[in-house]
């Protein structure tokens, strides 16, 4: 394979969902990094910047949307991919994430083939918001 693997990281605090992510993210080749907590993705990509993360809402102390500020607001950070992974669907919350800078915003449980061709999407064009 000639282009560097893509990496991933997912952040939820369901450790059901963590594995369910990882093992079919791993299973189409991509790197797959996964944090229980915001604070502990932010501390991840501290290390190394992923080309796209999967992030969870609502999770203790600091939730996604926080996360996402923080990100956000970070010239460092600020140009990484981020999918919203949510049980909240509704429509506010969905614009608000994405007026926050998420590329994308699905409602849990995840359909996985729309996920793949969502994830395949951003990372084969190389998408930086």
């Amino acid at each position: 394979m000639s282009q560097p693997l893509k990496s991933i990281l997912i952040v939820d605090d369901s450790e059901t969902n963590l594995v369910l992510l990882e093992a079919i993210l791993e299973g189409e080749g991509w790197i797959v990094k996964t944090a229980a907590t915001a604070n502990g993705g932010l501390e991840m990509i501290k290390n190394e910047i992923p080309d796209l993360i999967l992030l969870d809402l609502l999770m203790p102390r600091v939730d996604g949307y926080e996360m996402l500020d923080r990100l956000k607001s970070n010239e460092k950070y600020k140009n990484i991919n981020v999918i919203v992974v949510s049980a909240v669907s509704d429509e506010k919350t969905r614009r608000t994430c994405l007026e926050k800078g998420a590329v994308d915003y699905m409602s849990k449980p995840v359909k996985i083939e729309e996920l793949l061709n969502k994830v395949k999407g951003i990372l084969n064009t190389g998408n930086n918001n």
